[in-house]
């Protein structure tokens, strides 16, 4: 698990990070920068116009700079920065560290450090209520990044739903039996009764604390 405190921002969209991100990997394993075309047909864009947009929009907030040469050939250049390393994540609204509460859901975006997530997975972040995870250092007002996924091992701390009921707690399971505990002794364990709807939606990736 990490903790960081960094500047928090929204200063691209998905589709213009997804661009970004393609960009920048094609260049990583090449050694150059796609055309146009490449973009469009690797992302299943219809047409070249759409990436010719989201190019601009990605030069003019400093991301890219975008040259023609003698030939007329489109090239990209990537710019260097702090920008570049960050990746958007879905803010997908709060969730308890305490006792479970109904799942408050208020999307937006946010951009992570890229060295949090891996490679093919999906991730969503959450910002934490409660202190019931204090002992694992999940601090109320936290934002914690989950990586989306429906199971988990035991001992990993989890976002779960319980009848619709949100919290973010380590995950035990014994058999048929489900509890989740909090790393905090003020709280009690919540043992998951025999029918009742339970989900896991994420397991932990790390924690972002933003220092005012």
């Amino acid at each position: 698990m990490t903790i960081l405190t960094p500047t928090l921002s929204a200063a691209l969209t998905p589709k213009e990070q997804k661009v970004l991100n393609f960009i920048s990997a094609y260049c990583e394993r090449h050694g150059y920068a796609p055309t146009y075309v490449e973009i469009q047909e690797k992302l299943g864009y219809r047409a070249v116009s759409s990436v010719q947009q989201f190019i601009k929009q990605l030069v003019a907030k400093g991301h890219l700079r975008a040259n023609i040469g003698d030939n007329k050939k489109r090239s990209l250049t990537l710019l260097g920065g702090a920008k570049s390393e960050l990746m958007v994540v879905p803010l997908e609204g709060s969730v308890a560290a305490g006792r479970l509460t109904e799942a408050v859901r208020n999307t937006e975006n946010i951009e992570v450090p890229r060295s949090l997530l891996r490679a093919g997975a999906e991730y969503f972040a959450l910002r934490v209520k409660g202190d019931s995870m204090i002992e694992d250092c999940i601090m109320d007002g936290d934002l914690v990044i989950i990586k989306r996924q429906s199971s988990a091992n035991n001992r990993q701390t989890v976002v779960a739903l319980v009848d619709d009921e949100a919290t973010i707690k380590k995950y035990y399971r014994r058999g048929e039996a489900i509890e989740l505990h909090p790393a905090n002794p003020n709280f009690d364990v919540i043992k998951v009764k025999p029918g009742a709807e339970f989900k896991i939606l994420g397991v932990l990736a790390s924690v972002i604390r933003r220092l005012e």
